[in-house]
């Protein structure tokens, strides 16, 4: 949903006239001046086709684009929960932000805290009294506030020991009126400017929780300066111990050796890259004859926020069309999108919101007089990935070897 107000010249404009007829791609200068950037991040995060194709109603709340009864009734129960718990700007700003609590590179219990903190139903006086369990919501540590959640990880004396402790800049002031979900909605905004800031601040207020916890058993608690150390260090144990096991697992990848094609046919491999910060994506295509020569490379950079299945796509479409564009007439594509691959094949339906950019794979592949597809490992396609990490705009090699994936190649079992 666009939430830009209408203003001269967009009023009445189409679709089609923020699209540069001649790339095929957004026009930038149009979107950047006739939108507000939430709606500039949504609408570039939208890929385009090369080809015309028609236009087509889908259903946004399914995978394919197809209604179905279960995705009504899933959508349904979503709006529901929405209108019972803190507001956020639209839906998809709803679906980042849970996402993003249970992306967190934190322990499964502190996301289940800040999941619970988040839908305001974690055991707080405020809470309690609402359910007619206690008489009233007053806070037990302080005596005179209602005890909400905001309060107890906030505003009484002794969080706020714990955060004069910290020595955080949070870039916001938190209101006492706020809901939790709302210190978590400013600080995902600003995520960018504080990698990490996110996932520290919510265990520290796991351990304000538990402390407070400890007090109301009758425990000694802990001094602030104590449970702010606690938590870091339970951030940074937790999250080396995790970088550790993601290394040891990646060093011994199972060998995948290059397959070369049948005679007088040429592989395509193709990849696709995401630069999230830069809000960019990439594309890596390299072409091969039968004997392992290098006979075409590509790299090709998009200035669009595209996700990692939308970057997989155009590069698949980029694929068909270099290869039309090099006058090869047989050609094997592989690439390591499992979910392109399986579209591409007919064996599930296209995303809805890449069958466009697959249908104009199709179109320019149709062009050749034999083509297949095949999915390979990511590790088997290493060429094809270190030219889409290669952030160009646009640079192509005819019947050489790019010297960035000469030793890559090289390294392939021909």
């Amino acid at each position: 949903m666009v939430i830009t107000p209408e203003k001269p010249p967009s009023k009445d404009a189409l679709v089609c006239e923020l699209i540069n007829r001649e790339t095929k791609e957004w026009d930038r200068d149009k979107i950047n001046q006739w939108f507000l950037p939430e709606d500039r991040d949504e609408i570039l995060s939208i890929p385009l086709s090369t080809t015309s194709n028609r236009d087509r109603l889908i259903w946004a709340e399914n995978w394919s684009g197809k209604f179905t009864v279960k995705s009504a009734y899933l959508l349904a129960l979503e709006e529901q929960k929405q209108s019972a718990v803190a507001d956020c700007s639209n839906a998809a700003a709803w679906k980042r932000l849970w996402k993003t609590i249970w992306s967190l590179n934190i322990p499964q219990k502190i996301k289940f805290f800040v999941w619970k903190a988040s839908r305001d139903i974690l055991a707080s006086k405020q809470n309690l009294a609402r359910r007619k369990i206690t008489e009233n919501g007053v806070c037990d540590l302080c005596g005179d506030e209602e005890e909400s959640t905001c309060h107890l990880l906030w505003f009484w004396d002794h969080a706020k020991e714990v955060w004069r402790n910290s020595k955080f800049a949070l870039p916001f002031e938190i209101s006492a009126s706020w809901k939790f979900m709302d210190v978590l909605e400013n600080l995902q905004r600003c995520e960018h400017l504080r990698p990490g800031l996110l996932e520290q601040v919510t265990t520290v207020c796991w351990g304000i929780w538990k402390n407070r916890n400890d007090l109301r058993m009758g425990g000694k608690g802990k001094a602030g300066r104590t449970i702010l150390r606690n938590a870091m260090n339970l951030v940074a144990e937790f999250q080396n111990a995790n970088e550790a096991k993601t290394e040891h697992l990646s060093v011994t990848p199972a060998t995948v050796s290059w397959q070369p094609p049948c005679h007088g046919h040429y592989k395509v491999r193709i990849d696709g890259a995401v630069f999230s910060k830069r809000k960019q994506a990439g594309t890596g295509i390299v072409i091969r004859d039968s004997e392992g020569e290098v006979i075409a490379a590509l790299s090709k950079k998009w200035k669009l926020s595209l996700g990692a299945l939308e970057a997989e796509a155009k590069a698949w479409e980029m694929g068909a069309l270099f290869a039309k564009e090099v006058e090869i007439r047989e050609a094997e594509f592989e690439g390591d999108s499992l979910v392109v691959c399986n579209a591409l094949q007919g064996l599930v339906s296209p995303p809805s919101l890449v069958v466009n950019v697959l249908a104009s794979f199709l179109d320019h592949a149709s062009h050749l007089r034999q083509w297949k597809v095949s999915h390979i490992k990511r590790h088997g396609n290493v060429p094809a990935h270190l030219l889409a990490q290669h952030v160009v705009d646009y640079v192509a090699w005819l019947e050489e070897c790019p010297s960035l994936i000469e030793h890559a190649c090289n390294e392939d079992n021909l």
